[in-house]
């Protein structure tokens, strides 16, 4: 199973500073293919392992295959929401 570990964040603004999430990805490589295809204007960007950057906690993760072109979206339900098996 790959592991989406890089994490992308690209700024468009003046301000370098003002960073926004894009995604994650399998490695830095695909992470910057994706903003030349996809973010041309962006004025700077940081492809950081996901342990050393900080997101919000309230932050959907989105998991970028730029192999297949498929975008998958971290779900935060419990197991039992998914089987329909949840005692509430």
């Amino acid at each position: 199973m790959i592991e989406y570990a890089f994490v992308l964040v690209i700024s468009t603004n003046l301000i370098e500073d003002d960073f926004k999430y894009i995604g994650n990805f399998e490695s830095c490589q695909h992470a910057n293919l994706y903003i030349s295809l996809y973010h041309p204007d962006k004025r700077a960007s940081k492809c950081l392992l996901q342990q050393y950057i900080h997101l919000p906690e309230n932050i959907i993760i989105k998991n970028i295959d730029m192999r297949r072109g498929t975008i998958r979206y971290y779900d935060e339900h419990d197991m039992c929401k998914v089987r329909r098996d949840c005692d509430e």
